[in-house]
């Protein structure tokens, strides 16, 4: 019997099919490890804090560890640890228009999706106001008092100081029971405030006797005691160090905003110059469509005359005045049932949400009250009787909220950016905005 060769292809057929069958496997275990080409890991800002955090439950961007040296990350390593509970600190620049848009919220559910741990989530928002911002994933909710009692329990060791404190409160339990204790202590200062009665006069001012050798003398003491106040105050708060990272992150986002109010000016003149004003339209019509035109022209003005985050503020209420007036225009010329009312801006700092309810505030140790409209997050601030995060600005060589300028001084302090005057788009345009 003779042995008949095997065909030349059909070994190479199963050659072929035996490489597949490898391929195949190899792509199986590629997959398995989410190795396989085409599938792209994640390499997203949120995943590599979230990676950081599963080494340590501390994480620190590089641009701002000079706020949160190494020293003082291993110190809060150390206090969760000891706390025993699920405790995570992130600490990176947030800066409008980042991946979470500068929203200290949208970072932390970012980072806790990515992670997928349930815990205490702490981050601060670095801004020149610094404050504390805690959010519970599961757990006995207690970052958010934790958070808030330390800013209004704030030291002078800054973030370090301020991330320890709220550590402890989570750790101790007793996060809820602080915050209600140093809001209450908060109130009754202000109480005080409210009815202390003025000092009666006495010695040389009583009978309205103003002599000179008394007032020099008590010019003298008051001097004396203002400058032994002033050394003990130096002495008892050092001054803040100055963070490069701060001014950097500030830098970043008045850059962003300002190319995006300008890249919104120049679509909203498209519109502006697209809408056809018919001869025939309501006399309400005409009203609203020459408001769109001298809000859109007056931020123009401030845009291009925009040297701080007050001007570009600024400049973003009038382009919303303009777009508000422009839709209230093309729902009167389409006859819609319904036209929009326009928005409303935070007080404190127009550049939060527009979403905003009318509420009575009082500056702390003030006795005045004013009615203004104020987002969410600084209407319940106000109502737990801490300070809203308020706009900065600077006057004076100090950086301060922008409404403790003087109305003459300042257009944006004296319209509340038009949240309490409305004449905003008609003082730009006469040219108030450098005047004084």
């Amino acid at each position: 019997m003779s042995i008949r060769p095997f065909p030349s292809h059909l070994a190479c057929a199963h050659a072929v099919s035996a490489v597949w069958a490898v391929l195949a496997v190899l792509a199986a275990v590629a997959v398995l490890f989410g190795l396989a080409p085409g599938v792209a890991a994640d390499t997203s800002p949120a995943q590599r804090i979230a990676d950081g955090l599963r080494q340590s439950p501390v994480y620190v961007d590089p641009a701002v560890e000079s706020a949160l040296p190494q020293a003082e990350q291993e110190r809060l390593d150390r206090l969760i640890e000891q706390s025993g509970k699920p405790i995570y600190v992130v600490l990176v620049p947030l800066v409008a228009g980042d991946s979470w848009d500068g929203d200290p919220h949208q970072l932390l559910g970012s980072v806790h999706d990515r992670l997928g741990e349930d815990g205490s989530y702490l981050t601060s928002d670095l801004g020149s106001s610094p404050r504390l911002i805690g959010v519970d994933y599961g757990g006995d909710q207690q970052a958010d008092d934790a958070a808030s009692a330390a800013n209004i329990d704030a030291s002078d060791s800054g973030p370090a100081g301020e991330f320890a404190r709220a550590i402890e409160l989570i750790g101790a339990g007793t996060a809820a029971a602080e915050h209600d204790r140093l809001s209450a202590e908060l109130a009754a200062e202000e109480r005080e405030d409210d009815t202390s009665p003025s000092p009666a006069p006495t010695g040389a001012l009583a009978g309205g006797i103003f002599s000179p050798w008394a007032l020099a003398g008590g010019a003298a003491v008051l001097a004396a005691l203002a400058g032994t106040g002033l050394l003990l105050y130096r002495r008892r708060t050092p001054a803040a160090p100055q963070i490069v990272a701060f001014d950097n992150a500030d830098d970043a986002r008045r850059e962003a905003l300002h190319g995006e109010i300008g890249r919104d000016l120049v679509e909203l003149g498209e519109r502006l110059g697209a809408f056809s004003l018919d001869d025939g339209a309501e006399a309400q019509v005409g009203a609203d469509y020459q408001r769109a035109l001298d809000a859109h022209h007056a931020a123009g003005k401030v845009l291009d005359a925009a040297d701080d985050i007050a001007d570009l503020a600024g400049a973003q209420v009038l382009l919303h005045m303009s777009e508000d007036a422009l839709r209230s225009a093309e729902a009167r010329s389409e006859d819609r049932e319904q036209v929009p009312e326009p928005r409303r801006h935070c007080y404190f700092n127009p550049l939060h949400s527009t979403t905003t309810q009318a509420i009575t505030w009082r500056a702390l140790g003030s006795p005045r009250k004013i009615k203004v409209p104020a987002c969410d997050e600084c209407a319940a601030a106000v109502r737990r009787h801490r300070a809203p995060t308020a706009l900065p600005t600077t006057y004076g060589g100090r950086r301060l909220a922008y409404y403790e300028v003087p109305a003459q001084e300042s257009l944006w302090a004296a319209t509340g950016y038009g949240g309490i005057r409305d004449d905003l788009v008609e003082r730009v345009l006469r040219g108030d905005l450098r005047r004084g």
